[in-house]
């Protein structure tokens, strides 16, 4: 590995998206562009960004995040856990984040309690509250 490369990202191993000159921006114009994608419908498309966006910077926990959404909306429940649990080892104080891993725990029929849990913490959360309690009163709660 280049000296310089490690030297100019901290002494650590750069992402893929650093080596290429990504910009944070271009980032996150791509995981918008994602996420408009998911919005309309075009779940494949979203989720073909979403593998690129996070195989060029593995360290994006919101494009990560979002690919568990794609997932989850594929119907596979395994690589959308995947992805969730990988946003949140990233971010684990994000509530975003924290509320894709429970969208994603729901999918699993062995994770309901912990998604439960999960959505309860949320529930106060003045950013995604009202989606958790929306989803805890969906479950009966």
């Amino acid at each position: 590995m280049d000296d310089a490369i490690e030297t100019a990202v901290g002494g650590r191993t750069p992402t893929l998206a650093e080596v290429q000159g990504m910009t944070q921006e271009l980032g996150d114009a791509i995981a918008a562009l994602a996420e408009a994608e998911l919005e309309a419908g075009r779940v494949e498309t979203a989720r073909a960004i979403l593998e690129g966006l996070v195989v060029s910077n593995h360290e994006d926990a919101a494009a990560w995040a979002l690919l568990a959404t794609a997932h989850r909306r594929l119907g596979q429940p395994l690589a959308a856990r995947f992805c969730a649990e990988v946003a949140v080892r990233l971010a684990p104080a994000d509530p975003w984040i924290r509320l894709a891993r429970a969208e994603a725990l729901l999918a699993d029929p062995g994770a309901r309690e912990a998604a439960r849990a999960e959505l309860a913490a949320l529930a106060a959360d003045g950013e995604v509250g009202g989606r958790a309690r929306a989803l805890c009163s969906a479950l009966g709660e």
